[in-house]
């Protein structure tokens, strides 16, 4: 069976050649929508990124000339970051002699992932330009069903089955992959268009008073500006600087929920290096990490395997502290922080299985900075990585996945239009 309904895509730039098999037509359209199904109806976005993995199985099927992704240059460090968590959990579970097929749920989806890598690189579909045209569109429609959802955190905007701060998280990310796809080429209205997926998920950030977002926020700003240093004088940088400056300002001077959100962190901070038994929500966290540190090198090779495991009871570190909400949070539902999480469960494997997912995909779009898929995954990189200072990112399946299709799609965009180029 064939379409013509691919040149369509062809003419918008999502594809890079002409094709007219419906597969990949599907996938394209697939690929299209599936930013809205996210962060919405509670299932929507795994059951989309399914369609999506085994319309990638059919492409790979599918003949076409195109060189081998085994023939790119950083194709051995892509396996690694995808592959590193099931390996490393795998080896844990060996070591230990304790088995749990449910570790595996998350990672395994990153690993699912490279098939979706694969095809977009084989068939030079352009992923960060669908993404850049459906993320703005796709903010608002999320904006719009957390609007009418239910309200169980009060005032905090969230939608029905995420907590604030992973919705405010996702937010702000999303807002700054829409502002890194904005091009010089771009048509002013298409340039507004892609500013609007920023404005939007600034102001979901703000209501859901996520202050890991907003720290996000500040970093990914001073990344983008970094990257693109070459292309600006110093005066430009320094207006840019000052007008970001300026707006955090206003949004501590005159939105009350930012500022009060503010306030209560620093007070937080202060009272917890006057008293650090203080249970506050930022005492109880660094209180977790100080415990996490001592903990780890009780079983620095493979970790404890779950939280629940952690040996808290009766340690005398963790009765210095004396911090109750500290160690039930942590035995409960983790320290908080994505680099403790993984280095608890899995010891150094954990640690090696975090700086691979993480860090070798900011290596890959650092060296290949001058693409846009580049500064849009830095940002999606960056952005996990601050966040997940705050809170743990990948808790939750749907994050797994999410972050593995992003970041699948993205280095394949970008390493199939650094080998056009060549």
């Amino acid at each position: 069976m064939k379409t013509a309904t691919n040149s369509i895509f062809h003419r918008l730039g999502l594809i890079d050649r002409e094709s007219h098999n419906w597969i990949i037509g599907l996938l394209i359209i697939s690929l299209l929508i599936l930013p809205f199904s996210f962060m919405t109806i509670k299932g929507s976005f795994g059951i989309l990124c399914a369609i999506c993995l085994l319309l990638s199985i059919f492409a790979l099927l599918l003949k076409v000339e195109s060189k081998s992704f085994f023939k790119e240059n950083y194709f051995a460090l892509i396996i690694i970051c995808l592959t590193s968590g099931p390996l490393s959990i795998l080896l844990t579970q060996i070591i230990s002699g304790s088995f749990s097929a449910p570790a595996f749920d998350g990672p395994i989806r990153l690993l699912a992932a490279l098939i979706v890598l694969i095809a977009i690189y084989k068939h030079r579909i352009d992923f960060s330009r669908i993404i850049s045209l459906s993320i703005p569109l796709a903010l608002l429609f999320i904006f719009v069903y957390a609007k009418y959802s239910n309200h169980f955190y009060g005032d905090r905007l969230t939608n029905g089955y995420l907590d604030p701060i992973i919705w405010g998280n996702f937010s702000i990310i999303l807002g700054f992959i829409s502002f890194a796809s904005i091009r010089s080429k771009d048509h002013y209205f298409f340039k507004a268009y892609k500013l609007m997926g920023l404005i939007l998920g600034v102001t979901m950030s703000i209501l859901s008073q996520s202050r890991s977002g907003w720290i996000a926020a500040v970093i990914m700003t001073l990344v983008l500006l970094a990257l693109n240093r070459k292309k600006f004088t110093l005066m430009v940088i320094l207006g840019y600087l000052s007008a970001f400056i300026l707006i955090l300002f206003s949004l501590y001077l005159f939105v009350d929920s930012f500022k009060f959100r503010i306030d209560i962190a620093i007070s937080d901070i202060v009272d917890w290096t006057q008293n650090s038994k203080e249970s506050s929500s930022a005492g109880i966290r660094l209180n977790m990490l100080k415990i996490s540190s001592q903990i780890f090198f009780l079983s620095p090779w493979f970790g404890f395997g779950d939280f629940s495991n952690l040996p808290l009871e009766n340690n005398i570190y963790v009765l210095s502290i004396g911090d109750n909400g500290a160690t039930v949070t942590l035995q409960c539902c983790g320290p908080h922080n994505d680099f403790a999480a993984h280095a608890l469960k899995y010891g150094f494997f954990g640690v090696f299985y975090y700086l691979s997912k993480f860090l070798i995909p900011v290596y890959i779009f650092f060296k290949l900075k001058h693409h846009e898929s580049a500064l849009m995954g830095m940002m999606l990189s960056v952005g996990f990585i601050v966040c997940g200072f705050f809170s743990e990112m990948q808790t939750l399946k749907f994050s797994y996945t999410f972050y593995g299709v992003f970041i699948s799609g993205l280095i394949a965009t970008m390493l199939w239009k650094e080998s056009q180029s060549l």
